[in-house]
């Protein structure tokens, strides 16, 4: 008996191998409930942590800001040949040497600042005696004179004690602010820690970037690395901007003070750049103590200081700022301010030193994505059709003796 060669020979199939159940993590896991919960308590855990450790935290975001607004000229240095240990390298040494240069003038700094303190009993009194000649003139002044002169009666012996305190607290060796790591190091050991920080980011700066998104899983790389490319830009582009604009307008107010002889022109010039990191900050709140101090000088040295920070809050907003950050931020002056005002109410001082590159990141980021969407740009809205109106006879009466024509209109 021969076999059918048309029946082919198979082997017998194999049973497939049991598929494992999924784990109890796995359940879970399918629940959005539970995953909001884990990434809950992740949150948490970290601004715990973050918490007990706010001074590494905070010397290493300054480091990395330090080291984002160095890297474009370590970058240019780069492409002309200048390896980029070698170009930290001459960084260093010029940044060293800006510091000796100025060193005369910190000393300088210190004693007008401490002259500004101790004096401002003083200026109270000044300020005090123009409100009582203006008094004179107005009753809504007069009012104002008397809550004025009450409250320097109260507070003027203690105002350089509290003014003392307060400068104590964010720059003294244990600090709130400078703090040391575990008190021990304060203000110098802070900076050098953090300088320390910024070089070693600098040397590494390009490869932070994609290691940090390496982290991530990949189908979100390609978004995370633009989304880091717009945020450094608009972020680091402003804060290079804004300090430009506050050495810029801290020159200027410090060197006119001095020409016009008003006392503490350096002091007043150094918070003012310091500041205006802050945009309008720094002038509008320095000019309070160089109108005080100008008070004993003379009716025409008060005009004066108050045009040249008048002539010096116009540069700000039309010439300097327009042409050194506009450029990465581009963000209208109503803007800003509105942006600083929301930032002070949410997070203080702290809030409104990040409001407006904030506001230039969200700003970059809607540029780059939803302006350009196709659920932005989407133009082809369809109405809906209008039903025609029902058809009406209408009879046209006519001189010959045919039939009238009969005709319909809608």
């Amino acid at each position: 008996m021969t076999a059918d060669p048309h029946l082919a020979t198979r082997a017998p199939s194999l049973p497939e191998p049991p598929v494992a159940p999924p784990s109890t993590w796995a359940r879970l896991w399918r629940w959005p409930l539970f995953q909001l919960a884990v990434y809950l308590l992740l949150a948490w855990t970290l601004w715990r942590v973050v918490g007990h450790v706010h001074t590494v935290v905070i010397n290493t975001l300054v480091a990395y800001l330090l080291a984002n607004l160095a890297n474009p000229l370590l970058s240019r240095l780069e492409r002309r040949g200048t390896p980029r240990p070698l170009g930290i390298l001459l960084l260093v040494l010029v940044f060293f040497g800006i510091l000796a240069m100025i060193s005369p003038l910190v000393s300088t700094l210190v004693r007008e600042v401490q002259a500004l303190i101790t004096d401002a009993p003083k200026l109270l009194n000044n300020l005090n005696e123009t409100l009582r000649r203006l008094s004179a003139r107005s009753a809504l002044l007069a009012s104002a004179q008397q809550q004025f002169d009450a409250w320097v009666k109260v507070n003027q012996q203690d105002l350089p004690g509290r003014l003392s305190k307060s400068l104590g607290t964010i720059l003294a060796p244990d600090g709130a602010v400078f703090s040391g790591v575990k008190g021990a190091f304060g203000l110098l050991g802070q900076g050098f820690i953090t300088l320390v920080i910024a070089i070693y980011m600098m040397a590494i700066y390009p490869s932070i970037g994609p290691f940090l998104v390496r982290l991530l899983p990949l189908r979100f790389q390609p978004l995370a690395r633009d989304v880091g490319q717009h945020v450094g830009r608009a972020v680091g582009g402003y804060f290079r901007g804004q300090i430009t604009v506050a050495l810029i307008l801290g020159v200027l107010i410090a060197g006119g003070l001095t020409i016009l002889g008003v006392p503490s022109g350096l002091a007043i010039g150094f918070l003012a750049a310091l500041l205006n990191i802050v945009p309008y900050l720094g002038v509008i709140l320095s000019v309070i103590p160089a109108l005080l101090l100008a008070i004993p000088l003379g009716g025409l040295k008060v005009a004066l200081v108050a045009a040249l920070f008048l002539a010096a809050n116009q540069l700000e907003g039309h010439v300097i700022a327009p042409r050194v950050v506009s450029h990465s931020t581009n963000l209208s002056s109503l803007a800003v301010l509105l942006a600083i005002v929301f930032g002070v109410e949410t997070f203080g001082l702290m809030g409104a030193v990040i409001a407006v590159p904030l506001v230039a990141m969200l700003k970059s980021l809607l540029e780059a994505y939803y302006y350009s969407s196709r659920a932005y740009r989407a133009q082809n809205v369809t109405t809906p059709a209008m039903p025609s109106a029902p058809t009406v006879p209408v009879v046209v009466p006519s001189d010959d003796p045919a039939p009238e024509q009969v005709t319909s209109v809608r």
